[in-house]
């Protein structure tokens, strides 16, 4: 039988070990010395350590009972269903917790050629894990994940989207102990992030994001060039120059443009931070999750990209909305369906110059499903411009609402 690594073509053989998960493409390093030396000198080969790939032939007796402060500080606020999920990895089958040094290794056969790193509740993991990628020069990541793990600090978060942002597309911190920090970090340096999810960070709040929306007072950005990292970010009135918005297109520094934005469980976030965030990604994003916060105020008017889908996610996750104005989206009669199914709280719905909802869109509001809706908490309600929203919907909403509730006229 022949040695396929010594026969045929290398990048034939490349793309055969490129479908092998990487636990195995480090086995087959065992073969021989051939395979060995050629496996650790295609660094294309480690560009990818995604833990949710790898399988073992002896599972380790690790089947950790996961309770509230067993890994980390702010476990006792973490919802029930975040401890199952964990719990529920650790059972699985044929798996085993990364180490540092195992870390280590797989990083330095990659080097710059790592693209993605998914760390799924790899509690072994600590910053000394992380340094590699400090160490080993990986600048070019574009996905990083690392799920449910207090071991590793803000600095060295910090350090790591310093070095990689510029190719930065997905950055998942969940349950790690972000703070606002490291949000300022990924704002100055990653400008092509797409996707953002910082569920379960305890300390965020909305300070996290700048207020360059002219609505706020003095809404600018300064930072130390010479300490980057090591000192915080602060918004202020000294350099707003540096920022490239619609009041100053000529800034140095040019914000990523947000598609999905996941801020799940983060408990001070408040209206004041989906404002700002709205101000700031509103053109780009389609989707944002703010399940379990504070929230009662939701101006998405501004989000143009808002489909049903990021709508419907929304109301869905924030059934305490007290304000929500949705005009000029593209959204159906679907989001306005779900609105009134699950906002019993709602007092100013505005949706004014949305063309594809119907008169039967703004009654399943008013209506919901079992005959409650909004009608009896709206004080405000306007749909004017709407073509598709004939003058008897009018007359009937008028009927229905409390007689000192504003309505506009269609």
């Amino acid at each position: 039988m022949h040695d396929l690594v010594a026969t045929l073509p290398s990048n034939v053989v490349i793309d055969i070990f490129r479908k092998l998960p990487l636990d195995n493409i480090a086995r087959c390093m065992l073969v021989s010395k051939l395979w060995f030396y050629s496996i650790a000198r295609w660094n294309v080969l480690w560009s990818t350590v995604d833990r949710s790939t790898w399988l073992y032939a002896q599972p380790e007796q690790h089947h950790l009972n996961v309770q509230p402060g067993a890994f980390f500080d702010f476990a006792d606020v973490l919802s029930i269903d975040m401890l199952t999920e964990l719990n529920g990895f650790m059972r699985q089958p044929y798996k085993r917790l990364l180490r540092d040094q195992e870390l280590w290794s797989m990083v330095r056969q990659a080097g710059p050629a790592l693209k993605r790193l998914a760390l799924d509740f790899e509690l072994k993991i600590t910053e000394t894990g992380l340094h590699a990628l400090l160490h080993f020069g990986c600048v070019n990541i574009r996905h990083l994940d690392i799920r449910a793990n207090g071991n590793i600090c803000t600095s060295t978060i910090n350090a790591i989207i310093a070095q990689a942002g510029l190719h930065l597309e997905t950055v998942v911190l969940v349950a790690v102990g972000v703070g606002n920090a490291v949000v300022k970090q990924l704002l100055l340096h990653a400008p092509g992030l797409k996707n953002l999810d910082l569920s379960y960070s305890l300390d965020l709040t909305f300070d996290a994001f700048p207020p360059i929306d002219g609505t706020e007072h003095d809404q600018q950005i300064t930072y130390d060039d010479a300490t980057k990292w090591e000192s915080d970010i602060v918004w202020d009135s000294d350099s707003l120059g540096l920022v490239r918005h619609p009041g100053n297109p000529n800034g140095q520094i040019a914000l990523p443009k947000l598609e999905e934005l996941q801020l799940r469980q983060c408990c001070e976030i408040d209206d004041t931070a989906v404002s700002r965030i709205v101000s700031i990604f509103g053109g780009s994003l389609r989707s944002l999750d703010v399940r379990k916060t504070h929230l009662e105020a939701a101006d998405i008017s501004k989000c143009s990209r808002f489909s049903d889908m990021g709508v419907v996610e929304l109301v869905q996750s924030c059934r305490g909305l007290k304000y929500l104005d949705i005009s000029r989206l593209a959204v159906t009669d679907n989001s306005l369906t779900v609105i009134g199914n699950t906002q019993r709280e709602l007092e100013v719905l505005l949706m004014s110059g949305c063309p594809r909802i119907t008169s039967a869109g703004v009654m399943a509001v008013m209506e919901g499903s079992d005959g409650l809706g909004c009608q009896f908490t709206l004080r405000r309600l306007a749909f004017n411009d709407c073509a598709n929203v004939d003058k008897d919907t009018y007359e009937w909403c008028k009927r229905r609402l409390n007689p000192d509730a504003q309505l506009a006229q269609v």
